[in-house]
């Protein structure tokens, strides 16, 4: 994969054009001085991520960015500055991969190599060429409980949906972003505006997050109107800022306290605390990273499921799924959990995709095929502590159902009317027989001639 980056409006259009001609190599990363995409992050995001970059700037920017102190170029990564006014190409690191680079970025936009011969880096990187050749990203990780399974019969090029708040490894595959990550801050009153967002982008890289992932900072209370917390979530696309106060977040345990901000804040910790604090029953998943005045960690939340009890009328098996009221919970629930006839009654009105759990109570065993013994409370639970959207059903109004508190949502629906007696359909009557009367033929049987 090749990172180009536009440094600023003018290197743009030129950036778009050489993506459209390798969509399947290449990646787009724009950089302005207006927004809080400033070029040294940018650039220094890009080169720590790929192993060739494109830098579409003049060459005078370019050289200006590498000796500012703000961007680090690793050892071995292929740098080219490509001019926007579509003149020439320089490699200016990387060594041969770099120089082999220059002469498909020429060919592909009819710009003219400038080959120096000695572009520095001795170490020899592979070269991801035009899209035949792309080099492709490691595989994704997803967040907890939520695995992207292939079927066993799918085509050997079907997409695989990916539902992670890791960053896309560029495989082509379709990806989900939840906003599973909270943000813990914590910035002292000498912090930078940028301060806490170049440390957040550094932290976030380096764990392999995407940034879209982020649902929410937290910071501690008379924070959030810091000018680093509020150009965070600025950057962040304007997401919400949680304040705790310093005694409650003194109360979470967390991996890494400090003596020193305890004494001066009153918790001895924030960024990591908060982050918790924010993400009820989730955990770490980036420990506290800090700089000479601001620090940041970051939660995933855990996933939250519902159980949604529906008690259901004496009359559903009767009248059937089809005259059965459409509940909205039904339809949305990734499993349904009661008596085998109270799942018949309801399968209807489900998704193909919904999982059907019946239990025999009288056997105390799911007949899913598993065999494995449970009741249709603690089946509900478990799947709900497990982020999923569970209805448990039950023939009857539902009065006698409940569920042990836990990390989940409880809703309860009240049960469908029953229909007037009029519109069930009347069980046919059943009659005694009556005698069978003896038949007469018309004509005396016999031989016709």
């Amino acid at each position: 994969m090749i990172g180009l980056v536009a440094i600023d409006g003018p290197g743009r259009p030129l950036a778009d054009e050489l993506h459209a001609r390798w969509p399947e190599s290449s990646r787009v990363h724009r950089a302005s001085r207006g927004n809080c995409s400033q070029p040294p992050d940018v650039l220094h995001f890009a080169l720590h991520r790929y192993r060739s970059v494109i830098a579409v700037a003049p060459l005078p920017t370019v050289v200006s960015l590498l000796t500012g102190g703000l961007v680090e170029l690793p050892r071995g990564t292929a740098l080219l500055c490509l001019d926007p006014q579509r003149r020439w190409v320089i490699p200016m690191a990387g060594g041969d991969a770099a120089e082999e680079l220059s002469v498909e970025v020429a060919a592909a936009l009819g710009v003219t190599p400038v080959p120096t011969g000695h572009a520095p880096g001795t170490e020899r990187a592979p070269l991801p060429g035009p899209p035949p050749n792309a080099e492709r990203g490691a595989p994704d990780d997803v967040p907890a409980d939520t695995p992207a399974d292939t079927p066993a019969d799918a085509p050997e090029d079907a997409p695989v949906l990916r539902i992670t708040d890791r960053e896309d490894p560029g495989d082509g595959d379709l990806l989900v972003l939840p906003r599973t990550l909270v943000v813990g801050i914590g910035a002292s009153a000498g912090a930078g505006q940028a301060e806490a967002v170049r440390l957040l982008t550094a932290a976030l890289r380096e764990s392999g997050l995407d940034r879209s992932a982020v649902a929410r900072l937290a910071t501690v209370s008379g924070k959030a109107d810091h000018p680093a917390v509020r150009w965070a979530a600025f950057c962040l696309g304007g997401v919400p800022v949680d304040e705790h106060p310093a005694e409650a977040l003194a109360g979470v345990p967390v991996p890494n306290p400090s003596a020193l901000v305890g004494a001066a804040v009153g918790t001895a910790s924030v960024a990591e605390a908060a982050a918790l604090a924010s993400a009820p029953g989730g955990r770490l998943v980036v420990t506290k990273r800090k700089s000479a005045a601001a620090t940041v960690a970051v939660a995933r939340a855990a996933p939250r499921g519902r159980i949604t009890l529906v008690g259901l009328s004496e009359l559903a098996e009767l009248l059937g799924p089809a005259e059965l009221p459409a509940l909205p919970a039904l339809r949305d629930a990734s499993a349904v959990v009661g008596t085998p006839e109270a799942v018949a009654a309801v399968a209807g009105l489900l998704r193909p995709t919904t999982r059907r759990i019946a239990v025999d109570v009288a056997a105390g065993t799911a007949a899913d095929g598993s065999g494995t013994p449970v009741d249709p409370t603690g089946a509900a639970a478990h799947l709900a502590a497990h982020g999923h959207a569970v209805v448990l059903v039950a023939l009857g109004d539902g009065a006698g159902l409940a569920v042990p508190p836990g990390p989940y949502e409880v809703h309860r629906t009240p049960a469908p009317p029953v229909p007037p007696a009029s519109l069930v359909p009347p069980v046919p009557p059943v009659l005694p027989a009556s005698p069978v009367p003896p038949v007469t033929p018309a004509h005396p049987q016999g031989d016709p001639a």
